[in-house]
């Protein structure tokens, strides 16, 4: 099975993950996305007065434990491509093995 996951969804993701390592609720982490040529993704976070920075390997993570977390999937078994699109932003196309 694939997934697609838009902008949004990625943005989501990483909310949910930076929530849970630093016990915040999601909702009050708003997440730049970046992507780099060359560098590749990153993304800060910002939640009240703190901040965290989000590498690529983070963001995978976050998607990962986002679907876990939320719809039962095992993270184990998922396999997530990010991908950048002038039009579209950044979006992650997961397989689920």
């Amino acid at each position: 099975m694939r997934i697609w996951f838009e902008e949004q969804d990625v943005i989501d993701a990483c909310c949910v993950f930076v929530a849970r390592q630093h016990r915040v609720r999601p909702e009050q982490v708003e997440v730049d996305l970046q992507f780099q040529e060359g560098s590749g993704f990153a993304a800060d976070a910002r939640f009240g007065f703190r901040h965290a920075y989000l590498t690529e390997q983070d963001i995978v993570d976050a998607i990962a434990v986002y679907l876990a977390e939320y719809h039962q999937f095992i993270p184990d078994r998922l396999q997530v491509d990010l991908q950048y699109n002038p039009e579209f932003g950044i979006g992650a196309d997961i397989l689920v093995r």
